[in-house]
């Protein structure tokens, strides 16, 4: 098996030369740093990860820990991961992907092996075990998510909170007081996962505290969604709803707007539409829905960012934490039931977190 010496050998360089290149902690001429890689290859050099930590240099990998189940929402769990890798790509780092939901054992291999430099943790649920295990990996790690035991691992999330009040304050606003929510993917409520089963529960209390009453849809079991009952359900209701507060995803929102139109209830004449804690922006939705929503682009951002500061500069990130405001998409499909309209509701919401959804009509 070669070694760097053979490497360094073939190349015509020293020994640091090639670990120069290999660490890229100190500036190699572009010319030499080519004869090194052609000779890697040409030998099959592979570093030893265990020599590479104890001379400090990095692999420039980060593991990405985002487990696969056969009722994952494929839009959102291709953004947040492609996210993830644009950013360490820009950052000149490569990810693996643990995509196993024996995650906790998966992570200890790859770290315990210095095959990864630092791990960020995607899809989190209520009680994580790869979050409550993170003093066993002996590397820095960052969660997309906010846990209910949080050990010692850095976090990066929406402030969900605040989109709880948001949603409501922006519809009571509007002159909204009978709502139906329109529930997730059971099984992400029985998994417990974490912005659902939290975002659920902020906005009833927030909603109760407003007097606003809340009708909650029956249990949306994957696959099996009856938009016609649901629209049934609503219409029977007394009083009936003025407006639909969404956690569910993008063909269960179809089905809902396409039952609906099909039946001459305009969007949002007779009901309006707010779609809270959702990822819409790449889905084919059949009606524009007003949205607070997921934000992958910047929380991974944030969160890789976040990481290499501790992979690169040392930094002990241990327990931190950051919060990202929520804010409101206008798409058109909340109507205000106030007279006189918009000047009566500005002050119910932050004006900052108003982001008004314009698209190029030719």
């Amino acid at each position: 098996m070669a070694g760097i010496k053979d490497v360094a050998r073939a190349a015509g360089v020293s020994v640091s030369t090639v670990s120069y290149v290999l660490s890229g902690k100190r500036a190699i001429s572009e010319k030499t740093a080519a004869r090194v890689r052609d000779a890697i290859r040409e030998l099959q050099y592979t570093p030893d990860a265990s020599a590479q930590k104890m001379r400090g240099i990095r692999n420039q990998i980060l593991a990405v820990s985002e487990p696969i189940r056969g009722d994952i929402d494929e839009a959102k769990y291709n953004a947040y991961f492609l996210h993830t890798a644009w950013q360490a790509k820009n950052a000149g780092y490569d990810v693996l992907l643990l995509s196993g939901e024996d995650a906790v054992d998966d992570i200890r291999r790859v770290a315990r092996s210095n095959m990864v430099d630092g791990v960020l943790l995607l899809d989190i649920v209520e009680d994580d075990k790869r979050v409550v295990e993170v003093g066993s990996y002996g590397k820095p790690c960052v969660a997309i998510g906010y846990p209910s035991r949080k050990g010692d691992c850095a976090y990066v999330d929406i402030d969900f909170p605040a989109a709880a009040d948001l949603a409501v304050r922006y519809l009571h606003g509007k002159g909204h007081r009978d709502v139906i929510l329109l529930r997730d993917n059971e099984r992400d409520y029985e998994r417990q996962s974490g912005y659902v089963v939290t975002l659920r529960r902020l906005m009833l209390e927030r909603a109760g505290e407003m007097g606003m009453r809340v009708t909650e849809s029956a249990k949306n079991e994957f696959g099996r969604f009856d938009a016609r009952a649901f629209v049934d359900g609503l219409l029977k209701s007394v009083p009936r709803p003025t407006a639909i507060i969404s956690q569910a995803d993008a063909d269960t929102l179809n089905m809902v707007t396409r039952e609906l139109e099909n039946r001459g209830i305009d969007i949002p004449g007779d009901i309006s539409i707010l779609s809270c804690g959702t990822f819409l922006e790449n889905e084919l939705v059949a009606h524009p829905v007003t949205e607070i929503p997921l934000m992958p682009r910047l929380l991974c951002s944030k969160a890789v960012g976040l990481l290499l500061s501790a992979v690169e500069d040392g930094r002990a990130i241990g327990a931190e934490s950051e919060f990202v405001p929520p804010r409101i998409e206008d798409r058109g499909s909340v109507c205000s039931l106030n007279e006189g309209d918009e000047s009566r509701d500005r002050w119910a919401y932050p004006p900052a977190m108003l982001y008004i959804h314009s698209r190029n009509v030719s």
